[in-house]
């Protein structure tokens, strides 16, 4: 069943897809809110439609950042995240601007994360570090973007009071998840505890060393994606080659999907927080808690607001405007 907050955001994407510059675009398998695939750029705000083909294709199949199977909805988080960010991604002062804001720094510089097809990007997508911390690349080594493997919305890197600091970016909009799995799923976890049995747990990986939940009761999302990718700041920070002096996991959400933030899944009933988020950084070893923060969609883009170079911001409104009802500043650190 849908929540409060997916009818109301499905609701007024279907009204906004019913505007006469986009007939005859959408109805993809008879939804009205589903961009046709041919069309499925158009979920992009124009000014940044070509500026995403060029950076999530590539010449070389290895290297080409995967769309997400339902990209082309209007609801799609994808989509809403590269709308939010990629404006910002070839504007490393701005993004410096932002990474101050949304972790409370002052001073923060960003500098280039990759290079694609000859152009320095401050901001990547569907990224995971170049080591395969996490054991999940297939037989021919390959780990794709975007699909199979463990990644991140977006990226960037900083250097901050003499440090160099690796954020990685979840991103969520009508989310929410139940509390059982399939039996479809359940069989794919021999394949799982190989992956990840000697890395989840302190001393070799995030978690707390004190915790009576098992490697198996995380295999439940969105437990399931919390940890890989924290596992994925903590192998990374922990690497000596990596160049990361410290990695943070940054997860954004609209502050009105309350089912999103629901904890979910017996084992985790007893955890301590009042929701998923504060759960999830509890179980974090003591001395890594400030290695995840989670923010409110509303709170981490308010400074737009001031910001005249943010010139996507009304069309931003336009199309997402119940994610910027709500400014309340909740940070959870």
């Amino acid at each position: 069943m849908m929540s409060a907050f997916q009818q109301t955001e499905q609701a007024h994407q279907l009204e906004y897809l019913k505007r006469p510059c986009f007939e005859g675009l959408t109805g993809f398998h008879d939804r009205a809110f589903q961009f046709l695939p041919d069309y499925a750029h158009w979920n992009l705000a124009e000014p940044i439609r070509e500026k995403a083909r060029d950076l999530f294709n590539h010449p070389e199949p290895e290297h080409e950042i995967h769309w997400h199977t339902y990209a082309s909805h209007g609801c799609s988080s994808q989509a809403c995240c590269v709308n939010f960010l990629l404006p910002m991604a070839d504007k490393p002062d701005m993004l410096s601007l932002w990474v101050d804001h949304v972790l409370g720094l002052q001073g923060a510089k960003v500098v280039p994360i990759e290079t694609r097809s000859g152009t320095d990007w401050s901001l990547a997508f569907e990224w995971f570090p170049p080591t395969d911390y996490l054991n999940e690349a297939n037989k021919k080594g390959i780990r794709p973007r975007g699909s199979n493997s463990t990644s991140v919305d977006a990226a960037l890197q900083f250097d901050y009071n003499g440090e160099h600091h690796l954020l990685l970016i979840e991103w969520k909009y009508i989310e929410k998840y139940g509390s059982t799995r399939t039996a479809k799923d359940i069989a794919g976890d021999p394949t799982r505890d190989k992956r990840y049995s000697n890395i989840w747990k302190r001393p070799h990986g995030p978690i707390r060393s004190d915790t009576s939940l098992k490697l198996q009761d995380f295999y439940l999302n969105p437990w399931y994606q919390l940890l890989r990718q924290q596992m994925l700041a903590y192998h990374a920070e922990n690497d000596p080659f990596s160049g990361f002096d410290r990695a943070t996991v940054l997860h954004i959400s609209p502050g009105g999907n309350d089912a999103l933030k629901r904890v979910n899944g017996a084992a985790f009933q007893d955890c301590e927080g009042s929701n998923l988020f504060e759960a999830f950084r509890n179980l974090l070893d003591p001395q890594l808690s400030d290695r995840f923060r989670s923010i409110t969609t509303e709170a981490a883009f308010a400074p737009l607001a001031g910001w005249p170079e943010a010139d996507w911001l009304p069309w931003l409104r336009d199309r997402y405007p119940n994610l910027f009802a709500m400014q309340a500043m909740e940070h959870n650190r």
